[in-house]
């Protein structure tokens, strides 16, 4: 099988999160498979700055080729908003010498200008949006995503092969938007999940954070419910683990505003072995997001024995009372979830072990083969018998 696999970025840009890392996984997954795979992204590194030019064009997994089409706008890109020059001829060129096509993202021009390029062509393509699909007031940006999908997502998602999707949300809003509901599939993402093995937890009560500094995270909330943890447990800390922002300055602020700047650590981005040590490290793991697709960060932290604290827009399917706890989202909720794991190692130690059988249904090694025979089965036949 001859598969594409269209993406707004790709690695190295770890800064953007769940899909970077289900794409690298389903790439890696696809080739171990003993399918040729290629990848087609923009040069964004992160918000602020494009991946550099000496970057080697396969940089990981070996055997895949990464074409990559520079975003003409740095201020755009800085708005997440791709436009990677030279990518529709190149589809015009070479989108008929593959056999499927798997859109990682639906609210991007990669989506939109590879989508219509399979449709010419007619080359099947399967849309996996990861959780971005519904366009929810408390995911932000409802008018823009409403107006985008009604210009140009409703085509893309009425004309794929096979929708995946990963919550009942984003099942509704496929169908909402036309997606016949046979094309319509669960489908968890792929990830490479942390195992840290035997990381000692941290001397004292830690929470951590990992994810962007973005106010639709809710990192302001979370660093109030500290500050009360730390008024009745005054040698926790609090780690932030994240890509710089603009909106860190304002944490930064409130933090010193709410006396515990000296226990808040902004650790910055890291990966790999890094990252996983520090969600191992931790007591606690607290995403307190005003809505989630589905959180990858809480998945790799339960994957690392780490116990959660959630609210209701985090929540992962059979979280609540099994692998950690479910809060209101409020900052008196979240301290008191934090204080009751905090406080009581062995339930905590519980509810981490448990986390890790939960974790264990995300892992690549049992989702992307799942993934790889549908796309065998798109490639392959009618859409009908997909």
């Amino acid at each position: 099988m001859r598969m594409l696999v269209c993406v707004p970025s790709y690695a190295p840009a770890r800064a953007f999160g769940g899909i970077v890392t289900a794409a690298i996984a389903t790439v890696k997954g696809a080739l171990e498979a003993g399918h040729q795979v290629t990848v087609a992204t923009t040069d964004a590194l992160d918000l602020h700055s494009r991946v550099p030019t000496d970057v080697p064009a396969e940089p990981e997994p070996p055997g895949a080729r990464v074409v990559r089409f520079p975003n003409a706008s740095q201020r755009l890109m800085a708005a997440n908003v791709s436009q990677p020059r030279g990518l529709r001829k190149w589809l015009r060129e070479h989108v008929r010498e593959f056999d499927v096509i798997l859109l990682q993202d639906i609210y991007s021009s990669v989506s939109v200008f590879s989508a219509r390029a399979a449709e010419r062509a007619g080359v099947p393509y399967v849309l996996q949006t990861h959780g971005t699909l519904p366009a929810a007031p408390d995911r932000g940006r409802t008018f823009a995503k409403n107006v985008f999908l009604f210009l140009w997502g409703r085509r893309t998602i009425r004309r794929a092969a096979v929708c995946l999707y990963i919550s009942a949300a984003e099942r509704d809003a496929y169908l909402e938007q036309g997606a016949e509901p046979e094309w319509v599939r669960p489908m968890r993402p792929p990830l490479d999940l942390p195992d840290p093995g035997a990381v000692p937890r941290a001397p004292m009560g830690t929470v951590v954070y990992l994810g962007q500094l973005h106010p639709i995270k809710r990192v302001d909330v979370l660093i109030g419910a500290f500050a009360r943890v730390r008024a009745q447990l005054p040698d926790a800390r609090l780690e932030l683990v994240g890509p710089p922002s603009r909106h860190g300055d304002a944490l930064r602020t409130l933090a010193v505003r709410l006396g515990v700047d000296d226990a808040v650590t902004f650790r910055g981005l890291l990966i790999g072995e890094e990252k996983a040590r520090a969600l191992a490290a931790a007591h606690v793991f607290a995403l307190l997001s005003a809505s989630e697709g589905l959180s990858l960060a809480a998945v790799e932290a339960l994957a690392c024995g780490t116990p959660v604290v959630l609210s209701p827009g985090a929540a992962l399917p059979g979280v609540d009372g099994v692998a950690g706890i479910v809060c209101d989202g409020t900052v008196p909720g979240a301290a008191d979830a934090l204080l009751a794991l905090l406080r009581d190692p062995e339930r905590a130690k519980e509810l981490g072990e448990a986390g890790r059988a939960l974790a264990a249904g995300y892992r690549e090694e049992k989702v992307v083969p799942e993934l790889v025979k549908l796309l065998e089965r798109v490639a392959t036949s009618s859409r009908s018998a997909a």
